[in-house]
């Protein structure tokens, strides 16, 4: 099971400081630190996941196991909206309209959604792992045209001598619904 940009910690840790939110949706868990990082740094106390496989570590309360493009099918009705849905690393695994819609799911699930991802398009296939594969490439203002962005930045991320790029740039966006209230 591949893994995120560990450099992104901190600033999803900043985040979940600032925001504490209560509950959380970490939308494709992977292995679950972040439902840990949730519960100690934001004092959640409801943490919950969805992810095409189980997370390797417990941290959460419910785990909906599918397809993350069906998120209002494998949620159950009557599942309250979370404060902060997490999307770590995972929307540039879809073409860009299932990232919109997923990313348009989560909007009405969570009065917030923390997306990371790398800044563009970078390249990845895994070999027997097609969830991993990415297939777009985001930028700030996918997000602001269509959501309300609450807060965007960039951190370097990992060096590649793969791909022949020195620097590789990660962007974290904090969004909500265009028609949220103001905070």
């Amino acid at each position: 099971m591949p893994t995120s940009e560990f450099r992104q910690i901190p600033y999803v840790l900043e985040v979940l400081a600032r925001e504490r939110p209560r509950s959380v949706l970490d939308v494709g868990a992977g292995y679950g630190k972040y439902g840990f990082l949730a519960r100690e740094f934001a004092d959640a106390e409801r943490v919950d996941a969805i992810d095409v496989t189980t997370p390797r570590f417990a941290a959460y309360d419910h785990v909906w196991l599918g397809d993350l493009r069906e998120i209002d099918r494998v949620v159950p009705p009557g599942t309250p909206v979370y404060d902060l849905a997490l999307f770590i690393d995972v929307i540039e695994h879809f073409e860009k309209p299932e990232g919109f819609a997923v990313l348009d799911q989560l909007v009405t699930r969570a009065r917030s959604v923390l997306v990371t991802t790398p800044w563009g398009f970078r390249p990845q296939e895994i070999p027997g792992m097609p969830f991993e594969t990415h297939r777009s490439g985001w930028l700030p203002w996918d997000f602001t045209r269509r959501y309300k962005v609450r807060k965007w930045s960039a951190f370097p991320g990992h060096r590649s001598k793969h791909l022949g790029i020195p620097k590789m740039w990660q962007l974290l966006v904090l969004l909500e619904a265009k028609d949220a209230p103001a905070r």
